[in-house]
């Protein structure tokens, strides 16, 4: 009795498991370079922040996945814009009862570095990474065509 009893709890914890990794993983949409992308990103925008003083940026899921849906629908415009950043912060500020929201685009960048770099070239994007902010979400998605949508979305909880 007690082997029938071992072996039904392994098997359910296997399939808990198993389960888990496939539905708790992040979007199959996303490919692996796509999340390292995102993961450099984020390296580098706390290796700037650190270097002036300020504190790294912890994720949050609410923001990352504002920012996926916002590069889809740019990919789907064919252009990169700020169009419904309202309702993105508003989302933000009634869910995650965010203080401050901040957002950074681009596209055509080939790699995190080449994104970072433009954005801390652009006052307005350097504001946003070297801002009062405490998370952040960060998506960069490939098109047909080869080219990379990127969006940051800043957030102080």
């Amino acid at each position: 009795m007690k082997k029938i009893l071992l072996k039904a709890g392994l098997a359910l914890a296997f399939f808990t498991i198993l389960t888990c990794n496939t539905a708790c993983s992040k979007d199959d949409s996303t490919t692996d370079v796509e999340m390292e992308i995102t993961t450099n990103i984020l390296q580098l925008v706390n290796e700037h922040r650190l270097s002036i003083g300020k504190q790294v940026l912890e994720t949050n899921t609410l923001a990352e996945d504002l920012a996926e849906e916002h590069n889809i629908f740019m990919i789907s415009q064919g252009e990169i814009s700020h169009e419904n950043f309202d309702d993105r912060a508003d989302r933000l500020f009634d869910e995650e009862n965010a203080k401050g929201v901040g957002e950074n685009v681009a596209a055509k960048q080939k790699s995190a570095e080449d994104v970072m770099t433009a954005w801390l070239d652009s006052k307005g994007h350097r504001d946003n990474i070297e801002g009062d902010f405490t998370h952040i979400g960060i998506s960069a998605i490939q098109n047909n065509e080869g080219y990379y949508y990127y969006t940051q979305i800043f957030l102080k909880k």
